[in-house]
């Protein structure tokens, strides 16, 4: 660690997984009414867990809808060499290693003061668009504890209903060197991670996604 500076939606039924620290356990999760105009809105619903910003934890859920083919969505979460500009804070992402439906994933990131660096295994089922990704502890890891996954839901329309779930713990030395404000930053920044991607898509270097779809 080093220290520097549609319609359909409204009958989805999600079985989510919860993360905790300590066990994975499976909650239904459905919109209310306001959650829903909000969707339909083009706005990005954020959960968070009860425990998320208390002794380094954060964790929870966010969803969005996006005009956009699941199949262009899903190369866009793919896309490593893209995340350092895709999402904030982040440094570096790199594939270095690839078997089947798995990668080993490089991550650094960085927020004011702080870097940080890390190895995730990365899981694929594209028959279901679902990617699963955890820490890797064997690898050098100045995180705790990370875990979650992306799951696309198609929509009519060639539109796609993004669900993120994710938790991770830092150390406590990382957490207090971070004021109230930066914690929430964090956390606002990691389980909103859907309307990154769905602002990536929309602009200019999203179109490239398009194009490959349609060259298929």
């Amino acid at each position: 660690m080093k220290y520097v500076q549609s319609k359909k939606i409204f009958s989805i039924l999600f079985i989510l997984t919860a993360f905790s620290l300590v066990s994975l356990n499976a909650a239904a999760v459905d919109f209310t009414t306001a959650e829903k105009e909000k969707l339909k809105a083009g706005k990005t619903i954020k959960k968070r867990l009860a425990t998320s910003g208390q002794k380094g934890f954060f964790g929870g859920s966010g969803y969005t809808l996006i005009d956009a083919p699941a199949d262009v969505v899903w190369q866009a979460i793919k896309d490593w060499g893209a995340y350092d500009k895709m999402f904030s804070a982040t440094s570096s992402v790199k594939e270095v290693a690839q078997k089947g439906n798995t990668s080993l994933i490089h991550y650094e990131m960085g927020y004011k003061m702080i870097s940080l660096e890390y190895y995730m295994e990365a899981k694929f089922d594209k028959a279901n668009y679902t990617m699963t990704f955890t820490l890797v502890e064997s690898k050098p890891h100045d995180i705790d504890m990370a875990k979650g996954y992306w799951k696309l839901f198609p929509q009519p329309g060639n539109r796609t209903l993004v669900a993120y779930v994710v938790s991770a713990k830092v150390p406590m030395g990382v957490v207090n060197l971070l004021n109230d404000d930066m914690n929430q930053m964090v956390e606002r920044n990691l389980i909103g991670a859907p309307n990154d991607v769905k602002k990536w898509l929309a602009s200019a270097a999203g179109r490239k996604y398009f194009t490959r779809t349609a060259r298929k």
